[in-house]
C-alpha cells in the first residue's frame, strides 16, 4: 500500500464534516505564478540597483547642478531602504502565492490590497523618476520603462484573475456537511 501525494493542482483535503473544495482553477494558478514573476522582478531590480548605484547618483548630481539645487545626500540611505522594501515585497509575494495555491482567502485579499498599492506606487515612482531621464543612460531608461510596464500589467492581471467567478468559487468556504 503506497501513500502517494495528490497532484499539485489538487485542492486541499477537506476537514472532517466538510465538503471538498472544487479543484483549483487555472485563474488562481496563473495569479500565483504572476506573483512569483513579480517577486523575481523585484529581486532583479535590487541587483540592477546595486549595479547602477553610481550611475544613478551621478545623474542626480547632474540634475542638481543643472537646476541650481543641492544633490540628495541621503542617496545611499534611500537606496538601502528601497532594497529592503523590495526584498520584503518579494518575500511577501512568494508567501501570498503559496497562500493562493492553498485556497487561503486572506491571501487573496492581501494580494488584492498589495497589487492595488503596487499599481499606485509603481505609477508614482515611475513618474517621479522621469525627472532624471535625460541624465540617465539609454539602456537604463529602456530597462526602467520595460520593467514598469511589465509590473503594471502583472498587477492588473493578478487583480482580474482573482476576481473572476472561477476564483471566487475556489475561495468560498466549503459548507459543513452535518
Amino acid at each position: 500500500m503506497t501513500n502517494t501525494p495528490p497532484p499539485p493542482s489538487a485542492a486541499p483535503p477537506p476537514l472532517p464534516g466538510q465538503e471538498p473544495r472544487p479543484p483549483r482553477p487555472t485563474t488562481v494558478t496563473a495569479a500565483a505564478g504572476l506573483l512569483i514573476v513579480a517577486a523575481v522582478l523585484s529581486v532583479i531590480g535590487v541587483i540592477v540597483s546595486l549595479i547602477t548605484q553610481d550611475t544613478i547618483q551621478q545623474a542626480a548630481d547632474e540634475f542638481a547642478e543643472a537646476n541650481n539645487t543641492t544633490s540628495s545626500s541621503g542617496g545611499s540611505a534611500q537606496q538601502v531602504g528601497g532594497i529592503i522594501f523590495s526584498l520584503v515585497f518579494a518575500a511577501a509575494f512568494v508567501a501570498l502565492a503559496l497562500g493562493l495555491l492553498r485556497a487561503a482567502n486572506v491571501a487573496r485579499i492581501i494580494t488584492w490590497v498589495l497589487c492595488g498599492l503596487g499599481l499606485c506606487c509603481t505609477g508614482v515612482i515611475s513618474a517621479f523618476s522621469l525627472i532624471l531621464v535625460e541624465y540617465l543612460p539609454g539602456g537604463y531608461v529602456a530597462y526602467m520603462y520595460t520593467v514598469t510596464a511589465v509590473t503594471l500589467i502583472i498587477y492588473i492581471a493578478i487583480i482580474v484573475l482573482l476576481a473572476l467567478p472561477a476564483s471566487n468559487a475556489y475561495f468560498r468556504r466549503p459548507k459543513a456537511g452535518f
